[in-house]
């Protein structure tokens, strides 16, 4: 008898094939139980190993033991006559079809049904088609509106419109660092989608804010103004990632495609090319134009400097000092690995430019080097609209070229028209040129696209406080708080609106908060408004405030309180001074009716002067 009949004989081949038969079955649900459990990657990881070994056991033992009337016997000890290996066999033969069946009934349900979108009603439309987004009938609407809630600022919706909410993906990977990478997949598929004609998508500040909230989809689909939402989860272990991604209708709860994908970490572009390309057909999109083309993520072809631009824009969205300056180096290292890599540069140009802005270093350090990122942007990348816009911020707040800003922005904005930043930013040099109402609709438009980012109505009210218009200014400042209670340039701005108005008991207070969460004194400011209460405290003010060394010189550091003192010489002193440092908003002091006072001083016109603002 030959080798291979006698594996026969023996069943071998049975046990071979029901055990990784059987084996594929456990794997699928312990794999189920193990996600829902929420259960550390080793488990898996042991579980695995122990059916791995348990093969070459199962193996072993077929080919020397036998089943009898009696019980298990080594196979040399039963008699070839009393044998019944062959009715085993016939046993074995009925069970392996029947775990034959479960796993192709699991595995065709898991392909077909499972991923496949279902048939449901189509949302309520709107009764009348209302103008779109960006549309001159919706500026016009725009400009008649005040402060509203924070969260029916979103895109007026068209009946025909389909729109999804990314949601931070969660991290599920033993090393709780890892969580930048689940951040930055979940980015990254939000900026594809963005691309997407037909298909509106909140903006990453939005969506971001409901990350670990326990809030329910539908009530942050209200907030977000989204009829879809697509959320999942990321576990990394060593080189290999599995994506679990689901796409929810809101107004049913229903899930209208779910998908898993265990992959070598060099797959992770072609996973998230996956998911996009999933979500826009189970939302039923009809692409036209470049948008028939594959959708694809990538704009690099290297995992490691991938993952380092993620971990950079990760520290950059922290938007605070010590992140802003930590998210340089891995932006450097993805751009060593790749320098053609584009969206690296773009992200190291938006860290340098905001640097400045937060007091962690010098304009004439980092404005170079921030212009140099750009360049190389818009080498690779002519129409980039961040690089475009982060440009233009440039052109006119440190450059003073006004007219290249302005040309940049519209630029930006046609490209995009959905990119907050350039909105918001746009309005800003329009504020800095006395256009109000022209400003206030940019802020309105970045609101439409970005309707969760406290700091589109905190610019809101910092545009209306140096006006007539102080109502309207503080509403703003009270939605920036809701939106971010930590946010303490909101609880200082108010303050000093509410100093302007003699609500001296209302500024403290909110001094005190603005100064605890900077972990600063807040002796000088509270010396300030007590000399607006009591002026023979005026002098007394003014010497704490020069002395300070918490608050810069500049337009918006100590030039602004000296002159709530009415100590306008000092406060020409100290914005002459902080000029000469490097303000990062020397330029808005053109538009702030705080120092009306100065305005035909030609110390001041000077100043101007330097910045093309005068005449």
């Amino acid at each position: 008898m030959s080798f291979f009949n006698e594996l026969k004989r023996r069943n071998v081949f049975r046990v071979a094939i029901g055990y990784t038969i059987t084996a594929w079955l456990l794997l699928q649900v312990v794999d189920l139980v193990l996600d829902n459990i929420h259960a550390p990657d080793w488990v898996m990881q042991v579980f695995m190993l122990a059916l791995a070994i348990g093969f070459p056991l199962a193996v072993f033992f077929a080919w020397a033991f036998e089943m009898t009337p009696e019980g298990v016997k080594r196979e040399s000890e039963v008699d070839r006559s009393q044998s019944i290996a062959r009715q085993t066999g016939r046993k074995m033969d009925r069970n392996i079809i029947i775990a034959l069946t479960l796993a192709l009934a699991y595995f065709a349900y898991d392909k077909f049904l499972a991923s496949a979108p279902e048939t449901v009603p189509p949302a309520t439309a709107q009764t009348e088609k209302g103008p779109g987004p960006f549309s001159r009938e919706a500026t016009q609407s725009s400009n008649a509106e005040t402060a509203g809630n924070a969260s029916q600022a979103a895109f007026p919706a068209t009946p025909d419109e389909k729109s999804v909410a990314v949601l931070p993906f969660v991290n599920m990977s033993d090393d709780a660092e890892n969580e930048y990478f689940s951040d930055g997949i979940s980015e990254e598929l939000l900026n594809v989608l963005v691309r997407v004609k037909g298909l509106r998508v909140p903006s990453r500040t939005s969506s971001f804010t409901f990350k670990g909230s326990d809030k329910k989809l539908a009530e942050i689909g209200r907030e977000l103004q989204v009829d879809h939402i697509l959320e999942g989860s990321v576990r990394k272990s060593g080189d290999r990632i599995r994506v679990t991604a689901q796409l929810i209708e809101v107004s049913t709860d229903t899930h209208l495609w779910s998908e898993t994908y265990t992959r070598q970490l060099d797959d992770i572009f072609a996973v998230q090319d996956e998911i996009a390309q999933a979500i826009v057909s189970a939302l039923k999109v009809t692409l036209t134009g470049n948008d028939q083309a594959p959708i694809q993520t990538r704009s690099t072809a290297s995992v490691k400097a991938y993952n380092k631009y993620l971990l950079g824009r990760h520290l950059w969205n922290q938007r605070a000092p010590a992140s802003l300056l930590a998210s340089v180096e891995p932006l450097r290292e993805a751009i060593a690995l790749d320098p053609q890599y584009g969206r690296a540069w773009e992200a190291l140009a938006d860290a340098y430019v905001l640097i400045p802005e937060y007091r962690s270093g010098s304009i004439r350090e980092y404005i170079p080097l921030a212009h140099e990122a750009i360049d190389k942007a818009l080498y690779i990348n002519p129409k980039s609209a961040p690089a475009l816009t982060t440009s233009a911020y440039i052109e006119f707040m440190y450059d003073y070229d006004f007219e290249v800003a302005r040309k940049m922005f519209t630029r930006a904005i046609e490209i995009d028209p959905g990119y907050a930043t350039a909105h918001q930013w746009y309005g800003e040099l329009l504020a800095t040129e006395r256009k109000l109402d022209a400003a206030l609709d940019q802020l309105r438009l970045a609101r439409m696209a970005d309707p969760l980012a406290h700091i589109m109505p905190h610019d809101m009210g910092w545009f209306l406080m140096w006006t007539d218009r102080s109502d309207e200014a503080e509403q703003y400042f009270q939605e920036s708080i809701e939106l971010n209670p930590n946010f303490q340039n909101a609880y200082r701005n108010l303050a000093q609106l509410q100093m302007k108005d003699g609500r001296f008991d209302a500024a403290r207070e909110n001094i005190r908060k603005a100064f605890a969460i900077m972990n600063l004194d807040p002796a000088p400011d509270l010396a300030v408004v007590d000399a607006l209460e009591n002026p023979a405290l005026r002098a007394k003010a003014i010497a704490l405030v020069l002395a300070d060394d918490q608050t810069p010189d500049g337009t918006m550091g100590k030039a602004r309180m000296l002159m709530f003192l009415d100590a306008p010489e000092l406060a020409l002193d100290s914005l002459e001074k902080g000029f000469e440092q490097g303000d990062s908003y020397a330029v808005h002091m053109k538009r702030m009716d705080i120092y009306d006072p100065l305005r035909d001083n030609p110390r001041f016109q000077a100043l101007l002067a330097k910045m093309n603002l005068w005449p």
